[in-house]
């Protein structure tokens, strides 16, 4: 153990041991002022003087009986009635110089010397204050065995100029010893009243009565407390001068339990402090949390809401600041969701509006130039090509004026640019080929009538410097859309037509859509071709533009399953 800390033990130790003897002197001495104030009721009571006066002149005289001694027995038991048993309770013994003895208790036994013989050196005295005599065995018979010591004062009564009387006060140790063994706050702790000539007046341990105090001349020394060695131990002994008759009070404790008791104390102490600590700190735990509850389910929703979850509520109820926030925070979702829903239907509606527009701007030019090609063809050749020529024209002419449903599946598109390769070639005078590469499992997927069209015709006008070639329309399931890629073999796009043409696909807005060039079939360029399929799929819908590094141009789309709107 640190030396700085065993001091400090050792020195609460000691105060505590001198805070038990100041409580011992304070309890001792309401004994001892009983004994000193009957003591003092005698020595100036002039009633029970004048009987004992009385009884040494009947003496001198010869005139004493056991009778006349009685009556003065009586006399001073009167005077005296109450005083005793209610002060302490305490024995009191007068005795005179020719032999008479008064006493309140029976079966007085002195041994072989009388009162005169033994306290002669207090009669002879001059000194009339009081005499602190200390323990001695009991002298009352009767109660020897169950007190075994007395402890006692002595004064002298002056009654005239040659007579004297000895009153002897005596209290059983018994009762000092069992407020020693009440402030012993350890086993191992001795306390012991000492007089001034270093004989043990009381002890909380009785074998140890009227025995010399072995470390008196060391309790002399200066210095609060000292280390003395007992019973091959170190003890703390700390003195403490009891109020009257020079006599001391002393605490001898082991020097180990007594450090070893402060040590359990302050453990016991931190212990409890530590535990409230903890309990406290829970409770604090406790409350915060319940406190910042609803602060959490707000910061739980206002992530949601920035994940883009705009259903969750945070539910909090309440009429605190935080409550009303989270309420005006759930009001405040359910119109923005009210508000989406209503943009949402405008928009559609919009796009429904724009789509007409979109596929209402028919350039008639194609259909008059092929109507006149075909008028020319005919006069000049009639042959079966032009038969068919005639019906890919009436089949396309029919896909075009009948546009009720916005979607087809995939194989009527395909038909439809089959037809419409077929009279693009018989208006050029062409040979471009169709390649078909389609999976099985695309051919029912709908997609927009009349989407691959501009495609087609933008490979047809744009991508062949020769009027042959092939152009390459392939398709395939991917998750639980498809993905399509018209493709042609012809000279590309120089890196500056694709990264303008790449531009214009970011160009969504319908006005700037109109300024885009209008002399497809339909009158929609690529440009509007992106810009309806991201109307009607919205984000999920991609395009892509590429040259291919075996020559041409590669166009990939993919389109989505489930449709927005």
């Amino acid at each position: 153990m640190n030396k700085l800390v065993q001091d400090e033990l050792v020195q609460l130790s000691v105060s505590q041991s001198e805070d038990t003897l100041e409580v011992l002197d304070i309890q001792l001495s309401d004994y001892f002022d009983n004994l000193l104030y009957l003591s003092n009721y005698i020595q100036f009571n002039e009633p029970i003087k004048a009987i004992l006066n009385r009884n040494i002149e009947r003496s001198e005289k010869g005139l004493t009986t056991r009778e006349s001694n009685a009556l003065d027995d009586i006399e001073i038991s009167r005077n005296l009635e109450g005083l005793t048993n209610l002060l302490v309770p305490s024995y009191l013994a007068i005795v005179l110089d020719h032999g008479y003895t008064y006493t309140n208790y029976p079966n007085l036994k002195r041994g072989d010397m009388s009162w005169q013989e033994l306290y002669a050196d207090i009669i002879d005295s001059s000194n009339y204050g009081i005499h602190w005599i200390g323990v001695h065995p009991n002298y009352i018979e009767a109660e020897k065995e169950q007190f075994p010591y007395l402890i006692s004062i002595a004064g002298v009564v002056k009654l005239t100029e040659k007579h004297k009387a000895l009153q002897m006060i005596s209290i059983h140790e018994e009762k000092i010893r069992s407020l020693l063994n009440d402030r012993a706050f350890d086993a191992q702790q001795e306390i012991m009243l000492v007089d001034a000539n270093g004989k043990v007046l009381s002890h909380n341990k009785q074998e140890l009565i009227e025995q010399d105090f072995p470390y008196y001349e060391t309790m002399q020394q200066a210095g609060g407390y000292h280390v003395v060695q007992a019973h091959q131990k170190d003890y703390l002994m700390v003195s403490h001068p009891f109020a009257y008759g020079d006599w001391s009070l002393v605490s001898l404790v082991p020097q180990k339990t007594a450090v070893g008791n402060i040590q359990k104390v302050m453990g016991n102490t931190l212990f409890i402090l530590l535990f409230f600590f903890l309990l406290f700190l829970i409770l604090l735990v406790l409350l915060v949390s319940l406190l910042t509850k609803p602060l959490k389910s707000l910061n739980k929703v206002i992530k949601q809401v920035k994940l883009g979850n705009l259903n969750v509520r945070s539910g909090v109820k309440g009429r605190g600041d935080i409550e009303q926030l989270g309420h005006s925070l759930d009001t405040m979702m359910d119109t923005i969701e009210q508000m989406i829903e209503q943009i949402k239907a405008v928009e559609k509606s919009k796009r429904k509006a724009e789509l007409e527009m979109l596929q209402a701007q028919i350039n008639p030019h194609f259909l008059f130039n092929t109507l006149n090609s075909l008028r020319l063809n005919i006069s000049m050749n009639g042959d079966q090509a032009s038969s068919k020529v005639i019906q890919s024209l009436t089949l396309l002419l029919r896909m075009t004026f009948n546009r009720k449903n916005e979607l087809v599946p995939l194989k009527m598109e395909i038909e439809v640019i089959r037809h419409y390769l077929r009279l693009m070639n018989f208006k050029s005078n062409s040979s471009i080929e169709l390649a078909e590469d389609l999976e099985p499992s695309t051919l029912d997927f709908e997609v927009p009538c009349f989407f691959l069209q501009p495609l087609i015709e933008n490979s047809i006008l744009h991508g062949f410097d020769e009027k042959s070639g092939t152009i390459t329309i392939t398709s395939k399931m991917e998750g639980d859309g498809v993905r399509i890629s018209v493709a042609d073999n012809g000279k590309g796009l120089t890196p500056d037509q694709l990264q303008q043409l790449q531009a214009e696909l970011q160009l969504t807005d319908s006005f700037e859509a109109e300024n885009r060039n209008q002399s497809s079939f339909t009158g929609i360029g690529i440009g509007n071709v992106y810009q309806r399929m991201h109307l009607i799929y919205g984000y999920k819908f991609q395009m892509n533009i590429e040259n291919l590094s075996s020559g041409g141009t590669q166009i990939t789309f993919y389109i989505p399953g489930n449709q927005e709107g």
